[in-house]
């Protein structure tokens, strides 16, 4: 008998379970992988994210492990000069107090530190586990199997962090509900950068398509290409990872060259950009967190964020003593997913997706954003948080009017 098991050792499940064994809970991880991959996201935290890792107690270990702080990102566009795109820095390092910046860390070294913080803190964790079966109700209980081994445990709670596909999710027999792909997305692991400056994460609107760049530093950034659904085969196959640099050479950027002639130093995948959620991410037995309660559209990099406020709002749930009801956890998730939903939706719809009209588009997008307080506040609420506006800032108009050019 333990107090939690958690199903899922990966962000969201390693920073909850270090968070409840530091508060003397007994916790059990079971993680299915014996070794972290990449995989090609879940590597930008934004600075709201940054102040809910602090107040877990974690985000210290992040940067004593080399994770790379960014304090301003610089919005290049097309047809918009490169130095004026610098002049019109975003500075994040100032959005909250304290906070300087966003913080990147590649996904693999983040999922180790936590996984290890975990049991530096008194929890139990097993990894290359599966065929887990879980068991709801007032009594919970998660059925396992490693190597020859099956191991059943009672519990007082079972948290699903694992991911996706969750086990536990389709025990609790919740259905996401899932948005229309509209574009995809591509990233690739960027190494042996030259001439490319480190002391900003940029934004860069092209022509045909929509590049982000977090710097990792020594010469190291992920690199991701937003496309529309007409291009989500453009980097497969055997020349994908060529093709990918090749297209790192966006007109705008005055570095695009660099990046184009860096080294690949990972895998190149392409995956659709969508937004899942559901009203209630809890039931008898067992609460989900991070994507396995559904995840937003990653256009605007807030997925570790979402991970880092689920597991301080659960923690703080069952610090209250309760167990069982997490309503007020759903209903402000919801809204936080609604919120982050729209903020994707407005940036997708202005640089990524399929549309005759796309110049018009991109117009229309900045235009927005020097007259319109709800664009400029949707676009803060991606690195400050959105909770810090009003909920009719989040107004479905202004993705009308960015989609009507």
């Amino acid at each position: 008998m333990t107090d939690v098991v958690i199903v899922g050792g990966g962000i969201a499940g390693g920073a909850l379970a270090t968070a409840l064994a530091r508060d003397g809970l007994g916790v059990t991880v079971l993680e299915a992988t014996e070794e972290y991959e990449d995989r090609v996201r879940g590597e930008s935290m934004m600075p709201w994210g940054v102040a809910e890792a602090r107040e877990l107690g974690i985000e210290q270990a992040m940067l004593d492990a080399g994770a790379h702080v960014a304090s301003t990102w610089v919005p290049y566009a097309d047809g918009f000069p490169p130095d004026e795109a610098v002049v019109a820095a975003i500075p994040v390092g100032s959005m909250i107090p304290d906070i300087p910046g966003s913080l990147n860390l590649r996904h693999p070294e983040a999922c180790a530190l936590l996984i290890g913080l975990t049991a530096d803190a008194g929890a139990t964790v097993v990894r290359g586990v599966r065929d887990v079966e879980v068991t709801l109700g007032a009594s919970p209980s998660v059925r396992y199997t490693r190597g020859d081994e099956t191991v059943e445990m009672s519990c007082r709670l079972v948290v699903g962090a694992d991911g996706r596909a969750s086990v536990v999710r389709r025990a609790l027999g919740i259905t996401l509900e899932k948005q229309d792909v509209t574009h995809h997305i591509a990233g690739l692991l960027v190494d042996d950068l030259v001439d490319v400056p480190d002391d900003h994460d940029f934004l860069a609107a092209g022509r045909d398509y929509f590049e982000v760049g977090f710097h990792q530093g020594n010469g190291r950034a992920r690199i991701y290409l937003v496309v529309g659904n007409s291009m989500r085969r453009r980097f497969a196959g055997h020349d994908g990872t060529q093709s990918f640099l090749d297209s790192c050479a966006v007109t705008c950027v005055p570095f695009g060259d660099a990046l184009a002639a860096g080294t690949p130093a990972g895998p190149c995948a392409t995956y659709p950009a969508t937004d899942t959620w559901c009203a209630r991410p809890f039931g008898a037995g067992a609460v989900l967190i991070g994507d396995a309660a559904g995840y937003n559209n990653p256009v605007i990099g807030q997925g570790l964020s979402i991970a880092m406020r689920d597991v301080r709002t659960v923690r703080d749930v069952l610090r209250s003593g309760e167990w069982s009801d997490f309503s007020d956890y759903a209903m402000e998730r919801l809204e936080r997913m609604r919120r982050v939903r729209l903020a994707a939706d407005v940036v997708g719809a202005a640089f990524a997706e399929d549309a005759d009209n796309r110049p018009a588009r991109h117009a229309a997008f900045f235009e927005l954003q020097a007259s319109d307080e709800r664009l400029t506040s949707i676009l803060m609420g991606n690195f400050a948080g959105s909770e810090i506006f009003p909920a009719e800032i989040y107004d479905d108009e202004v993705l009308q009017l960015v989609r009507a050019g």
